[in-house]
């Protein structure tokens, strides 16, 4: 990551995945690693900072810093994961880490 992640816009993402499974969970966040490796090495600017898994309501969250919500768009297409939300300007926060 470069310095440019403390000034890109957060954004949150939100996929609905029914039996979501830590392997479905580790899957999909390599996929998504991948997806933002290779753009950023393309010249874009978009990151994965953090993942949020919530098993029992089937929902994973995803917190991105990027230029652009397309970005963010585009690096969860080609990971195999288009969002099914995707909320602009989010405050994320891990006050402790354990």
């Amino acid at each position: 990551m470069s310095s440019a992640v403390s000034v890109a816009t957060r954004y949150l993402v939100e996929w609905y995945r029914p039996n979501l499974t830590r392997q479905l969970i580790d899957d999909m966040v390599v996929e998504l690693d991948k997806s933002t490796a290779s753009m950023c090495a393309e010249g874009s600017q978009v990151w994965l900072l953090m993942t949020l898994a919530v098993p029992t309501d089937e929902v994973l969250y995803g917190v991105f810093a990027a230029e652009s919500p397309e970005l963010v768009k585009e690096a969860c297409a080609r990971a195999g994961s288009e969002p099914e939300r995707l909320s602009l300007d989010v405050d994320a926060r891990i006050t402790q880490q354990f």
